[in-house]
């Protein structure tokens, strides 16, 4: 009881597709509001650069990336400078906006409904049509607290140089296909999950350790919990994208039999909410809903709430905190673990 109780309360980095206990109901985080279309091009940002000419281009990419720095501030009023006053944008589902004024209008509406976007892209090609006027080809990813995923675009944007500087006159974003994003690209921001966890009370010991799967396909991780010394339960996670729900999904198998599922919203920068539901290995269904708050990138507070077993209320499981665990001497860090940080949030 104890065991299943600890392996549900760990969640994020223990055994968060299965409530092990009761469980609960949750209603999903609501959808923001459709975002305008986005330009940016961020210097160091995972969606690397295609192999362009830098020297030569180098001009439009910093107007881009300007672009995106005021963009990361939530700043329409800012934005209204990169672009020339007859500017056209069409987003991806063939929505036109035109006129400066009225593009800043729509991004201060944006970011009033949707706060906390976050954008970075990939510039693809640049094409100088005359000295003055540039085409550049590329891709975008906009994602925002309390969407269920990352939104995936293309975008083709004309650039044009007055007064000595590149503003924006044209932006067309077309929805990406999804054969182009990759498991990784879709599972990135769980990345910082990727090492060895361990939550240790006096009579206890949870464990946990991820790893990416070949191809960075899935997250794999696995779980012990220990009480007294004794194991008393494992199990084994994978969380991946499922393009069915159009969400970040895990499906979870413990020792004994049981197994589970859960779907993943990023409610907020620093925290994932997870709707849960299982079935133990007598049978029983079991739900919950599962919050889990980064507290720093080696510690992460899971909460377990609303939870259902058999159709029976348990007691909700709060504030349980994994911290990662330094590799030993001499043994290097899996790929993709982040050093350990220094005490105390960030």
């Amino acid at each position: 009881m104890i065991g299943s109780i600890l392996a549900l309360g760990a969640g994020l980095v223990l055994a968060a597709g299965l409530p092990q206990q009761p469980a609960g109901a949750g209603g999903q985080a609501a959808r923001p509001a459709p975002k305008p279309p986005a330009l940016s091009a961020q210097p160091g940002a995972p969606l690397q650069e295609a192999s362009i000419d830098r020297a030569e281009v180098k001009p439009i990419v910093d107007a881009i990336a300007a672009f995106t720095k005021v963009y990361g501030t939530a700043d329409a009023k800012g934005l209204r400078d990169f672009f020339t006053d007859d500017v056209v944008l069409v987003d991806p589902q063939g929505t036109e906006t035109r006129g400066k004024e009225a593009v800043a209008s729509m991004y201060a509406a944006s970011f009033q409904e949707a706060p906390g976007l976050r954008l970075e892209s990939r510039v693809r090609e640049v094409r100088y049509l005359t000295p003055d006027v540039a085409r550049v080809e590329g891709d975008s990813r906009l994602a925002s607290a309390g969407a269920d995923a990352s939104e995936f675009n293309r975008f083709s944007a004309l650039l044009v140089r007055r007064d000595g500087k590149w503003r924006t006159a044209e932006i067309h974003e077309f929805a990406a296909p999804a054969a182009d994003i990759s498991p990784y690209e879709r599972l990135r921001e769980l990345e910082w999950m990727v090492g060895d966890w361990v939550d240790e009370s006096e009579n206890n010991k949870v464990t946990a350790s991820v790893r990416w799967a070949d191809n960075q396909s899935y997250l794999v991780r696995t779980y012990t919990v220990e009480i007294q010394g004794e194991k008393a339960s494992s199990g084994t996670q994978f969380i991946g994208w499922d393009p069915q729900s159009g969400q970040i999904k895990s499906w979870v198998f413990d020792s004994e039999g049981g197994h589970g599922e859960a779907l993943w919203t990023h409610t907020e920068p620093n925290k994932w909410v997870l709707k849960a539901q299982g079935v133990l290995r007598d049978g029983r269904p079991s739900s919950a809903t599962q919050i889990h708050t980064i507290l720093n990138k080696d510690s992460v507070k899971s909460s377990s709430i609303d939870r259902i077993i058999g159709g029976q209320a348990a007691p909700d499981i709060v504030d349980l905190v994994m911290v990662r665990r330094p590799p030993q001497p001499g043994v290097a860090a899996p790929s993709g673990t982040p050093r350990p940080a220094a005490a105390g949030p960030k």
